[in-house]
């Protein structure tokens, strides 16, 4: 039996959708209420899944941030990436996590059960590699451009190029990231497999009307799928 085979018929997860992920970084806004409204918007134009960060606030603080998210965005999965992740997914019944790197996949699985979605940044050809194997995690994530909101600078950097490289060598699903946003992401969803997916959070955050853009950036995706 191949490793996809394995993989599908031993996952438990719930379908969900990588098309348009915002990354929702909370110590970019003073004023949560611009925060959470912005989420809302990108939300009602399309956006198909958020993942909380914030790796600034105190845990209260950032418990009643995504206690509130998952209250209003009920049909959106939202995934953790804060310092201390797991309680949190527990405590608000997040769908997932996104990993940072003192976390392992199998400590993550272990720790939140097999329905939980599990996120991986890859940063070398080895990470790659070394994750073809992973049946706990269910995304990988790419850095494809430089970002200075929400990836440390020392990140590696793909570019267009290595993310085709690295969509040929990994059997899983892939978001890109990396200060994409409406005018830069149709050359990235065109690398990418229908089930894909690209994340954002400037791209969308810091427009004035992420309802309108996060609608323009699906009809991309989609347009993309259909003509690859």
């Amino acid at each position: 039996m191949s490793f996809l085979s394995r993989l599908l018929l031993g996952s438990k997860r719930p379908p969900f959708d990588l098309s348009l992920c915002l990354i929702a970084n909370r110590p970019s806004f003073q004023d949560e209420q611009v925060f959470f409204s912005k989420i809302q918007r990108a939300v009602r134009g399309g956006v198909t899944c958020i993942q909380l960060r914030d790796h600034q606030n105190d845990f209260a603080t950032v418990l009643k941030t995504a206690q509130y998210l998952k209250n209003v965005i009920k049909n959106v999965p939202l995934f953790i990436n804060t310092p201390n992740p797991f309680q949190l997914v527990q405590m608000v019944g997040a769908e997932g996590i996104f990993l940072e790197e003192k976390y392992s996949p199998t400590e993550a699985r272990k720790k939140l059960g097999d329905k939980a979605i599990i996120g991986l940044s890859v940063q070398t050809l080895q990470d790659v590699t070394d994750t073809t194997q992973m049946t706990e995690i269910d995304y990988i994530s790419v850095k494809v451009g430089p970002s200075n909101k929400t990836c440390p600078k020392n990140d590696i950097i793909w570019g267009v190029k290595g993310l085709r490289i690295v969509r040929k060598l990994s059997p899983h699903r892939l978001v890109a990231v990396g200060g994409l946003n409406l005018d830069n992401v149709e050359p990235v969803y065109r690398e990418l497999h229908p089930d894909d997916g690209v994340a954002m959070a400037g791209g969308l955050m810091d427009l004035d009307d992420p309802y309108r853009t996060a609608q323009k950036i699906r009809t991309i995706a989609q347009a993309a799928k259909r003509n690859p």
